[in-house]
This record gives structure tokens, C-alpha cells and sequence, in this order.
């Protein structure tokens, strides 16, 4: 096919104008760009709850983790329920169909909870706390309980496996106590929500197997019942019997983290934090987005807790110390009023290559130079003493104890979801994932964002809108309007072997036309460049 065109040149020698009539040939048209989107990762249809699930097969390949949470189907207005799902990694950029991994193709799905089940709320990699050399997997259901403690919540340790059959929860906390393939880990006492966070805590008391982390929204101490309370629980060996957290809570196979103040809802968000000290242990990271620090409300308060390998219960007020020396950790305090910062919390990866791991928190209603409720997000860099840290601080740079990352818009709501990314571009430097899911990519109201940046050794501020123009990093823009792309960001670890560390990215508003809010998750293959 050709097309003539008439074109008007200016000859620059005299100013003239004079029609050119050619004849100008141009190739059919090619679609090299969905060829280069398709090599830049997978949509997963389905799913927006989205996590690393480490390696769980063996194939050397790192796998991935979704729940379809509290989906209903088609034509039913009531019938609620929660699928999770494990993907196994791949090489190609193939669209990943849920339906299909519950054929027991490609991964295997997570199940036999019961109508109404919160199943998956919140899921994690466990890392290998069995020591079969297999990742294993952590699913929170905080609605749970056992008779006589209803909402007491429950916890389900899903062992690795390198076969697609299903996962039925059922087998893991039978009527006799002993699980098949996994544990069950029981709520303490009525309306403690456990499991509504769930991670896996790294080796916190360094015996070579990997722990959990299991924060319960209103799980609290009888002194007071307003005092969260979070449960570090250890891993173990040839043993499925179900774990009760009322025998963790007496120092038998992990500890209890006894919140700092009444109403402080320490234990909303949870996370390993690496060895952020040096001393071999891993840490951890607790976010309490309603805590007041110097009679800011909701400044919000993120306490680091040092990992050990004695049982003795921690005390959020010993870290949170009021000579500003904590004991077995520190606190890092929120900047301003109504920032909630720790409203997500997470481990960062070494991003300034300091060999210290460090943290990242988020601060999603926070303002910053993209403007009112533009949200921020703090690096902390990994230290060895228990001074507190302000956030203040590191926004005024004031302190070179960090960095912040400022939101891009007004209302965009930056920080909503943080986490490692890894080594996404290759450089030895980890780099960091940042959702804001309130944001209007190309005027798609609320298909939301993320951003990954890339590590540093400076403590200079970021400007995720310096992202967008591709420095230091590159954004991810959301589908369509109300995808809400961004709900939660993720790790996802070398899905498909290149050497390189990927990203996966729920969206909550996505999802097939034949499920209500399934959700999509996107994973973004790792890569060198910063477009878009």
C-alpha cells in the first residue's frame, strides 16, 4: 500500500514556499511495541493481594504468591470467598489465567476456607521454615477461630512443594491437631484478629531456619487491652502439630512484642527487616500508623526490633525509650500530624551498599513538594546503635541517617504500599518499590502508580516526580481508570532467571469482566533502563 501526501517546505535560502508532490512509502505497520511490553513481564488475571513467594518448587526459579480476597462471583451479592494462588516462575511474557493454576497448570491455588473467610487478607513468603530447602508460604485469615474463640484468627503455614496439586487448609489444621503439609498457628483469645499481617521474619533467632512474624489488629494484653501485642513465632522441623499463640505468648518456640501505648494499633503492618545492626540476626520492622510522638496525632511511630535468640518478651516502650536510647531496637518517629507513617513498613535490601540492611516506611498522607497529601516515604539506613530516629530529621537533612522520597500530586497518596524491589537494574545496590495508587496516570482517574528507585549511597531527597521523567529510576502507570494499580507492591525475586531482580504490582480495581473486583497483578521484569 502507498499513500501520496502534499507537503509545503520552507527552502531556508530565500523563504519561499513550494509544494512538493512525492510519493512517499511507508512499511505496513508493525506492532514492535507490544513485542517490547511483552518481554517487560505478565499480567496475571486475577488477584491483587501480591507477594514474593521465594522459590517453592526448586526449579531455581523465584515464584510468586496472590489471593483473590473476598471475591464474588458473578450474579451472587453474598457469597464471599478467598482463593490464594502460587505462580511458579517463568521465562516468557505469557498472560497468566488463574483459572488456570487451579488446574494444577503453572502453580497451585490455596483453598477450603469457608464462605465469608478473610483466606489471604494477608499472605507472605515464610522463607524455608521447615529446612527442606524449599521456600515455604504464610496465609493470614484474622475472621477465623476455633470454637469458644471465634475472630481469634488463624495463621496457615503452606510447606514448599514442587507439584500443582491444590492446597486444601482443611488438611493443614485437621480436628487431631497434626496438619498434612504445613501447620496451623491459632489465635490467642477472642476478636484478636490474628494473621491480619503476616510476614516471614528471616532467621530472628539464628538456628538456620526462617521465622514468622504475625501481627493480630486487636490482639492485645489483658492489663490492657488498648496495648497491641505481636508474636514472633520460630521455625521448625519435622513437626506439623499446630502452634497456639497463647504457648508463644510464655516464651515456648518464639516471643510476644507487647505494644508501646494504648490505642498505638502496633501490628496493623509487619515485616522482617533484614540485619539491619550487623550482628548476624535478622530484624524486624513494626509500623504504628495512630501513634503520637511529641503530641503529634497520627505522626504515626515504626519500631526496628532487634532479632535474638532468647524468648523474653519485648517491650515496644523499652525501644521506644524516652532518654531517646531504646533497648533492643529503636524507634523511628513520624515527622507531622496526620501522616500515619507506618502505614507500611518493610524491609529495603542494602540500598546504599553500607553492607547493613535497611528499611523503608511509608507515610501516605503526608505532604510534600508534589502537594497536599502527596504522601512520602523514608529510607532509614541500617545502624549498629539504638538511637531514635525522626523522620523530620531525615526530610529537613538534618541527619544523614536516610532519605525521603517525595510524592509526585496532590493527593496521590505516595507511600500507601513500600518494599524492596531487590537488584531491579543490576548495579549491587538494592532498590525500592513505592505504590500510589490514588494517582491519575495520563488523566485515568485513580489508575494509580508505582515507582521503583533505584538504590543510593547519598542522602539526598528523592522527587518521585524526577521518576517520571526517568532519573533515578522509572514509574509504572496503572491500566485503566479505578484499577487502583499499586494496592500492594512487591519483591518479586528472579521470576524468570535473568539474572535480574522483578517487581509484581496488584491492582484492585482490575480484573476479568467475569469476577466482581478479581484484581490483576502485573509482574515487571527487571531491567537497566528507567522508561516508563
Amino acid at each position: 500500500m502507498q499513500t501520496t501526501f502534499k507537503i509545503d517546505a520552507i527552502d531556508a535560502t530565500d523563504g519561499n514556499t513550494k509544494a512538493i508532490d512525492e510519493k512517499i512509502r511507508f512499511r505496513r505497520a508493525t506492532n514492535e511495541n507490544t513485542k517490547s511490553h511483552f518481554k517487560q513481564g505478565f499480567v496475571i488475571d486475577g488477584g491483587y493481594i501480591a507477594s514474593s513467594a521465594g522459590d517453592v518448587n526448586g526449579d531455581g526459579l523465584d515464584d510468586l504468591f496472590v489471593n483473590t480476597w473476598l471475591v464474588s462471583p458473578a450474579g451472587s451479592d453474598n457469597k464471599f470467598t478467598s482463593t490464594s494462588f502460587v505462580v511458579f516462575g517463568k521465562v516468557n511474557g505469557a498472560a497468566v489465567d488463574l483459572s488456570n493454576i487451579a488446574s494444577n497448570k503453572g502453580g497451585f491455588s490455596i483453598g477450603g476456607n469457608k464462605i465469608g473467610d478473610t483466606n489471604g487478607y494477608s499472605i507472605s513468603s515464610a522463607g524455608d521454615v521447615n529446612g527442606d530447602g524449599l521456600d515455604d508460604l504464610i496465609v493470614g485469615i484474622y475472621a477465623e477461630g476455633s470454637t469458644g474463640k471465634e475472630n481469634s484468627g488463624k495463621s496457615f503455614v503452606v510447606f514448599g512443594k514442587v507439584d500443582g496439586a491444590a492446597v486444601d487448609l482443611s488438611n493443614i489444621d485437621p480436628a487431631s491437631g497434626v496438619g498434612t503439609g504445613g501447620f496451623v498457628i491459632n489465635g490467642e483469645k477472642i476478636g484478636d484478629l490474628s494473621g491480619y499481617s503476616v510476614s516471614s521474619a528471616g532467621d530472628v533467632n539464628g538456628d538456620g531456619l526462617d521465622d514468622l512474624i504475625i501481627g493480630g489488629m486487636l490482639a492485645s494484653e489483658p492489663k490492657d487491652h488498648q496495648l497491641s501485642k505481636i508474636f514472633v513465632v520460630f521455625g521448625k522441623k519435622n513437626s506439623t502439630s499446630a502452634i497456639d499463640l497463647s504457648v508463644i505468648d510464655k516464651g515456648v518456640g518464639g516471643f510476644t512484642i507487647i505494644g508501646a501505648n494504648s490505642n498505638e494499633f502496633s501490628g496493623w503492618t509487619v515485616s522482617s527487616a533484614g540485619d539491619v545492626n550487623g550482628d548476624g540476626f535478622d530484624d524486624l520492622i513494626i509500623g504504628s500508623r495512630y501513634a503520637i510522638f511529641l503530641g503529634k496525632v497520627n505522626s504515626g511511630k515504626s519500631y526496628v526490633v532487634f532479632g535474638k535468640a532468647n524468648v523474653t518478651a519485648v517491650n515496644l516502650s523499652d525501644i521506644a525509650s524516652a532518654s531517646g536510647t531504646g533497648t533492643g531496637g529503636f524507634v523511628i518517629n513520624g515527622e507531622k500530624e496526620g501522616d500515619y507513617s507506618g502505614c507500611s513498613v518493610s524491609s529495603a535490601g542494602d540500598v546504599n551498599g553500607d553492607g547493613l540492611n535497611d528499611v523503608i516506611i511509608g507515610a501516605l498522607y503526608a505532604d510534600s513538594v508534589g502537594g497536599v497529601n502527596a504522601g512520602k516515604s523514608y529510607v532509614v539506613f541500617g545502624k549498629m546503635n539504638t538511637t531514635a530516629i525522626d523522620l523530620s530529621d531525615i526530610a529537613n537533612r538534618d541527619s544523614t541517617d536516610g532519605f525521603v522520597i517525595n510524592g509526585a500530586k496532590i493527593s496521590n497518596l505516595s507511600g500507601w504500599s513500600v518494599s524492596s524491589a531487590g537488584d531491579v537494574n543490576g548495579d549491587g545496590l538494592s532498590d525500592l518499590v513505592i505504590s500510589a495508587h490514588a494517582a491519575h496516570p495520563f488523566a485515568r482517574t485513580y489508575a494509580g502508580k508505582a515507582y521503583v528507585v533505584f538504590g543510593k549511597r547519598s542522602n539526598t531527597p528523592i522527587n518521585l516526580s524526577d521518576i517520571e521523567l526517568g532519573t533515578g529510576g522509572f514509574v509504572i502507570n496503572g491500566d485503566k481508570s479505578c484499577d487502583y494499580s499499586g494496592d500492594s507492591v512487591s519483591s518479586a525475586g528472579d521470576v524468570n532467571g535473568d539474572g535480574l531482580d522483578d517487581l509484581i504490582i496488584g491492582a484492585s480495581g482490575a480484573g476479568p469482566a467475569k469476577l466482581r473486583d478479581a484484581g490483576k497483578s502485573y509482574v515487571i521484569f527487571g531491567k537497566t533502563d528507567t522508561a516508563a
